[in-house]
């Protein structure tokens, strides 16, 4: 410490790195002061968990209802990994964002640095959430058996979760207040929602409107954790269901939904630029904030 404050008075720079981490100590202290409200947040994870598990355990197998519950457990999977996280995050910025504007103009630290000890500080509570909500729904579901399948399905979700909150970062970054931030965030959670893929077929969509699920992180993400459930599933049980709507393997169900194997990189490349675009746009709105204060 004497080093960097000997090296700050001598070129006016502090040690990036160890403020970061002293940022992201307090930070990591603060959310953890009353550490019920930690366990609570996660006892709720696990009951919607096992909620969500025991409902569809006796429910996947391979026909036709068993592909329309997998669909339906994927876009539960989906879902609660995305509003929940988000709207969590509308108030983390303007409840700091007074003390962030104090110590920034006394020039403790900068807006990179204080982003990102703030995102790093609840990363372990975001992947302990995270991972308890989808393994518990997983084995509980009986989802598909293959090691693949899990990394996928489990690798997924956690992308989901934290762009979601890169997302809840920047309308929070965005908007002065959690009201005003809200108003407009509901209404991109239905864009996200429509366009997920389960409610209306992408290709069946108006030419000037199909750009939209490329928005929608939940198209993707739902796309990739369809693929590892479905790819290489060569028969389903078509047993009193007509020929003509029978799906008789995998790849039907995929395209009954405009998804393809080949997308599978695609959709994961998709999901990580866009984790980084939400908090690269966040950063942008928190620096204008503090310089237009």
């Amino acid at each position: 410490r004497k080093r960097c404050l000997k090296r700050r008075k001598q070129d006016g720079r502090s040690c990036w790195f160890y403020t970061l981490y002293y940022l992201m100590k307090r930070n990591f202290l603060q959310s953890h002061r009353d550490p019920t409200l930690q366990y609570m947040k996660l006892a709720q994870r696990i009951v919607i968990a096992l909620l969500v598990g025991l409902c569809f355990s006796n429910t996947i197998d391979l026909t036709q209802a068993g592909a329309q519950a997998v669909q339906g457990i994927i876009f539960l999977i989906v879902s609660e990994n995305t509003f929940l996280p988000m709207y969590a995050m509308l108030a983390v910025f303007p409840e700091s964002f007074p003390l962030f504007l104090r110590e920034r103009k006394a020039n403790l630290y900068g807006t990179m640095q204080f982003y990102v000890a703030q995102i790093l500080a609840m990363l372990p509570f975001v992947l302990l959430e995270s991972l308890s909500f989808i393994l518990i729904v997983y084995y509980l579901a009986h989802l598909r058996p293959t090691l693949l399948g899990l990394l996928c399905t489990v690798g997924t979700s956690v992308l989901v979760m934290n762009i979601s909150l890169a997302c809840g970062c920047f309308f929070s970054t965005l908007f002065p207040s959690v009201p005003m931030a809200m108003s407009y965030l509901v209404p991109f959670d239905y864009i996200l929602m429509i366009t997920s893929g389960i409610f209306i077929k992408i290709r069946s969509m108006p030419v000037v409107l199909r750009w939209l699920p490329f928005v929608s992180w939940m198209m993707f993400a739902t796309e990739a954790i369809s693929i590892a459930q479905w790819d290489g599933i060569e028969h389903l049980n078509c047993t009193g269901v007509p020929r003509a709507a029978c799906h008789h393997s995998g790849e039907d169900v995929l395209s009954q939904y405009s998804f393809a194997r080949e997308h599978l990189r695609t959709d994961l490349g998709a999901l990580l630029g866009q984790y980084f675009l939400f908090h690269a746009l966040a950063v942008l709105c928190l620096m204008r904030r503090a310089n237009m204060s």
